[in-house]
Order: structure tokens, then sequence, then C-alpha cells
């Protein structure tokens, strides 16, 4: 059985982070042996990996900087003993794919959002170019969680043959309908909640989200935002909040370890952020069968039909909370619209992105990956 190690650069709590605890999870489930590696700090979701059992490690690079967490790396690989390292952004990679190629340790890696989108300027991606072909030559399967991440990575023969393995979810049991969250959180049950969950960070754009609500509120007052997770944003949000007059009608949830658990609580599901790989977030709406209504940016449009599992919105230059709002209003006016949508995401996360799916293709990833032999470049195994 091939231990696997995943490596993240820490396991604060983000999506790509819950990915790789959920991964854990499976493998725990199955009995399978695994381990995570972090390589600044080790981040607020260890302890939730070490109750699943499963051991956590860390190079240190807060204390020692990148160079010195890559010097500690050849020492960290022999204390775990992988059979296969699973990486995770570009960063955790360069940190580890020198030791393992001196090793003989595979390298399976997974890029969560595209770089290059929000790279400025030609200097910039020129650069990252750089750092994704020198790094790709020690991984034996390079996957992105989109095809629009797999194109921008494969872009000049930078990475070669990048593959495509979305992220999972799993399915949530049925529950109260959110009645519960919504007393939790003070908020009315007759409301109509729009609700979002992710890292209060400039990227997500929950300043947009805020005024969008707030031009709803004025021909639907009974309209209220929770917004799950923290981040650096959170005071400038909440200053922003008070700004539009709509204290009374946010609901800031700050980190819940069980965020799965609040989108019960929402009529509808937004997201508009300015740039997206495949969101754990809009998965878990999905699964929890609510309507979404999401900016086309990223691998966004890939996954989500207009109309048919969700709703798409122009992001324009700056964001427009005009056409957010609209798009929420419609979901608003047409409860048959918001059963359908949610129905629609539903049945797709079933059909396309259940956890145990996804597990089970990096799981055929790691076999084909520790059977095959070495490539002319000591450590290194290509996937067959």
């Amino acid at each position: 059985m091939t231990r696997v190690v995943h490596v993240v650069l820490s396991l604060e709590v983000g999506g790509l982070e819950r990915v790789v605890l959920d991964l854990a999870r499976v493998a725990r489930r199955r009995g399978e042996p695994v381990s995570i590696l972090t390589v600044d700090r080790a981040g607020r979701l260890a302890a939730e990996a070490e109750a699943l059992g499963v051991a956590v490690a860390c190079l240190g690079g807060d204390r020692v900087g990148r160079a010195g967490a890559r010097s500690a790396a050849g020492a960290a690989l022999d204390a775990l003993a992988p059979g296969v390292l699973h990486t995770h952004q570009i960063g955790a990679a360069r940190a580890v794919v020198g030791a393992a190629a001196r090793r003989g340790v595979p390298v399976v890696h997974t890029e969560h959002g595209n770089a290059f989108a929000r790279a400025s300027g030609p200097l910039a991606r020129a650069k990252l170019r750089w750092v994704y072909a020198r790094t790709a030559r020690g991984v034996g399967s390079f996957c992105c969680v989109t095809r629009e991440i797999a194109a921008a990575v494969g872009r000049f023969g930078t990475v070669r043959a990048p593959q495509t393995v979305a992220n999972g979810v799993a399915l949530p049991d049925p529950g109260d309908g959110g009645g519960a969250v919504r007393d939790e959180l003070g908020v009315p049950r007759g409301a109509f909640v729009v609700g979002s969950v992710g890292r209060l960070h400039e990227v997500k754009r929950y300043d947009l989200m805020l005024r969008a609500v707030a031009e709803l509120r004025s021909s639907r007052p009974d309209v209220h935002l929770v917004l799950v997770g923290d981040g650096p944003e959170r005071a400038q949000l909440g200053a922003l909040a008070g700004q539009l007059g709509l204290t009374p009608f946010v609901r800031f949830a700050g980190y819940r370890a069980d965020p799965e658990r609040y989108y019960a609580a929402f009529d509808a599901f937004a997201l508009t952020s300015r740039s997206e790989g495949l969101p754990v977030s809009l998965l878990e709406a999905w699964a929890a069968g609510r309507a979404v209504v999401v900016t086309a940016v990223g691998g966004l449009p890939d996954v989500v039909t207009n109309g048919v599992n969700g709703i798409l919105v122009a992001p324009g230059p700056g964001g427009d909370p005009g056409v957010v709002a609209g798009a929420i209003a419609r979901v608003y006016a047409d409860p048959a619209l918001r059963a359908s949508l949610g129905a629609a995401g539903r049945a797709t996360v079933e059909a396309h992105y259940t956890l145990d799916r996804i597990a089970d293709r990096y799981a055929a990833i790691y076999d084909r990956l520790a059977a095959a032999p070495p490539t002319s470049s000591p450590g290194v195994r290509a996937e067959r």
C-alpha cells in the first residue's frame, strides 16, 4: 500500500487546505497510510488532521525561510518515508522536488489556482513560466483542478501534458433545513439569506457582495447576508457593512470547523471573486442543493451552465454590484428556479465531484507512479 505524504505551504484555513484534509480523511477511512508536510507553518487545520490520526510535520519556512525549508526537506522525507509525494501549489512543490528526486520518490502535483491570471505584467508572467518549468521537471504527474489552469500552465510548453483532476466534496446528510443555524446566528427564519463561505481576502471581492446586498435591500428588506470564514479583510468588510447600513442584516460567522453545516441556512449561495480555480465552497453549496450565483471567472464557466445549475454574472473591470444584485433578485423572485438550480447543482456533484470519485482518481495516479521505473533524471518518475 503506497504511503502518500501531502505537501502544502500550511494548513491555514482555505479551500486548498480543506481538500488536502478531506483526501487525508478518505485515506484514513480506507486504511491507507497518509501524512501531511507543511513548508511554512502548521496552521489552524493541523489539529483537525492530527485528530484524524494523520501525522503533520513542518519544515519551518516561517523561521528559516524557503531556502532553509528546502534544505530541511531531505531529513523530513527520510523521517516520513513516502512512497509518493503529493504537492499542492507550486511553492510547496519547489520546497521538496529536489529532495524527492535524490531519493527516488515520485511526485504528484496539483495546481489549485491560476497564478498566471493574477500576475501583473509580462515580466512577472515570464518569471512564473521559469518557476513552473523548472519545478515541473521533478513532477511525475502534473494535475490542475480546472481546464483553464491546465491551459495556463501548459502554454508555451511550460508544463508538459498537464491533466485535469477536479476537486471533490462529501455529500451531506439531510439536515433540518438550516433553521437551527439561523437561530444560532440570530437570523430570522423567514429571511431570504444570501450566503458565502470562504477566506475574507481581497480576491474574493466580498465588498462587491456587500454592495449588491445593500442594493437588494432597498426593495427587498427581508434579505440578509451570512459570511462564513475569516481573513485579512474582516475589519474592512465590517466597516463597509456599517457604512452601507447593513450591520444589523449581515452576520460575520467567522472561522467554523464545520462550514458545510451552514449551507442549509442559505436560500442562495453567492461568489463574487475576481479569480477562482474550482472553489470547494461552490461544490459544497451544490452538494447542499443550494442555488448559486457566481462571477464568470477562472474555471467557473467550465462547470457552471448559466441558467441550468447556476447563474453566471460578468465580473466587469471592477465588478458591478447592480449586476450581482440583479442575478440574486432573479433567484429571489422565482422559487421554482431556486429549486431547479439547486437540484441540478446537486446532480452535478453526484456525477462529477464527489470526494470518493476524486480520491479514486488520485489513487490510480499514485499507484501508476509508484510502480513506474525511474526516468533518466535521478529520482524522478514519469507517469505512463
